[in-house]
């Protein structure tokens, strides 16, 4: 196929903009997909409601890092197998994709309806405004099925090397969703209930552009007679995406830390926060893409056994992650109070989150460690990528979290973000270093053994 022979033959440089650019915009597009949201319900003028948006926010994002867990291992496992010509085997990992990312989705909907009122306590919810974050994640938890295919099997998709598609794909669901996120909040006056239908809806319909480029393809199957539970399938896409998804939901673990300790200092922070979040939700995601962009071709380079080629990719995958990055983290620092007022023009929660999107000067240092994810599950060492996935977001933000606002209170909190990625980053640089010495002169057969 011309995917496959591109990421087999293609020059560094020409890979980052056929396959990492549109990663880009896919993770540009999520973004816009969290922020139309926010947006609209921030025309309001109702900050109590904004705040139940970024309360709600750890408990969606649980249902992405389920989609993870078998969107992200089935595409590392996909592309390893088409480097190594195997095609049939790609059609059993993504057919498990599917079916597993929907089923789990259904069980943990269910069980998240179930403890609806304990989960709303962790998430830090109030008076104020656990009514708002209740209604969200009802409708939120009724369209799992979608959101779960579409998070799953859309992101092994690119796999391939149909990084464009995915692009347009993406593009679809989120405009379907901003384009109705004003008719429903602000014309049916539905509030936040509104934006919660407009998510479901976006996601139905990626779904079913999903599933349509599925059935023409290939390399891709959603039929149930590909779909296993043997070991060499179901263990291998979960191992494979154990590392992206326990950092998701590890990050909803600590957000909702967060969010608790955020309280202390008044909805009014909590609601800075949701805004100010999206800057540096937006600096990561774009990091994120170049490093998802490229993890394909670094499996695919992985597969082959052509080391040379991997080393040159993952420095320009790297190079490129930082400068992205340190580029957009600086503008978006000096244009924080337009950011801010574009969402909730409220003099208390601009003052509190001009403050809050500081943490910005740590931007370059998050592309590389993003770069360190990717190259350890690209590269299939499973351990150390779970290690590095879990630093930033849980084993070191935790301690550091809690440590920094019993030092220098909202002050600290505010900065906890920076520091757990400075040590985070070096953490996993040492890991990737190590790895790298370790498996450099192993075929991937050879160095399979090692990389559990």
């Amino acid at each position: 196929m011309k995917n496959e022979k591109m990421m087999k033959e293609a020059s560094p440089i020409k890979l980052l903009f056929t396959m990492g650019l549109p990663t880009i915009v896919v993770m540009i597009v999520q973004v816009l997909y969290h922020m139309a949201d926010v947006f609209f319900i921030g025309q309001s003028g109702d900050p109590m409601q904004v705040a139940a948006l970024s309360l709600a926010g750890p408990a969606f994002s649980i249902f992405q890092g389920v989609g993870t867990l078998f969107g992200g291992g089935a595409c590392t496992a996909i592309a390893m197998a088409l480097g190594q010509g195997d095609r049939e085997k790609a059609k059993y990992f993504s057919s498990f994709c599917a079916w597993g990312s929907v089923i789990t989705g259904v069980v943990l909907a269910i069980v998240m309806f179930i403890f609806m009122d304990p989960l709303l306590g962790l998430m830090g919810a109030n008076a104020e405004t656990a009514g708002f974050a209740r209604t969200y994640l009802s409708i939120v938890i009724l369209g799992s099925p979608f959101v779960m295919f579409s998070g799953g099997l859309g992101n092994a998709i690119r796999a391939d090397g149909s990084s464009a598609k995915t692009m347009l794909i993406a593009l679809a669901g989120t405009f379907t969703n901003i384009l109705l996120d004003p008719l429903f909040i602000s014309v049916f006056g539905m509030g936040i209930a509104g934006a919660a239908w407009a998510t479901v809806i976006g996601n139905v319909v990626t779904s079913g552009l999903v599933f349509l480029h599925v059935k023409k393809s290939g390399c891709f199957s959603i039929s149930p007679r590909y779909f296993t539970l043997k070991k060499d399938v179901s263990l291998r896409v979960i191992g494979l995406g154990v590392p992206m998804a326990m950092g998701v939901v590890l990050g909803c673990v600590s957000g909702m830390f967060s969010n608790q300790l955020l309280v202390k200092y008044g909805n009014i922070a909590v609601a800075a926060n949701g805004v100010a979040g999206k800057a540096g939700m937006l600096v990561g995601m774009m990091a994120m893409g170049v490093c998802m962009g490229m993890q394909p071709v670094i499996s695919y380079s992985y597969g082959m056994g052509d080391r040379r080629r991997l080393k040159r990719i993952t420095f320009v995958t790297g190079a490129a992650s930082a400068l992205v990055s340190a580029v957009l983290g600086s503008g978006l620092l000096l244009g924080r109070d337009a950011f801010m007022t574009a969402f909730l023009n409220d003099p208390q929660v601009l003052e509190a989150g001009r403050f809050m999107m500081l943490t910005l000067i740590a931007a370059p240092v998050g592309g590389i460690y993003q770069l360190c994810s990717s190259f350890l599950q690209g590269t299939g060492k499973v351990s150390y990528a779970t290690l590095t996935s879990l630093l930033s977001k849980g084993l070191v933000f935790v301690p550091v979290l809690f440590i920094s606002e019993a030092l220098d209170g909202f002050t600290g909190l505010v900065f906890a973000g920076a520091v757990s990625d400075l040590i985070s980053t070096a953490i996993g640089a040492a890991l990737c270093l190590s790895w790298a010495k370790k498996s450099g002169g192993a075929v991937p057969s050879a160095a399979a053994a090692e990389a559990v």
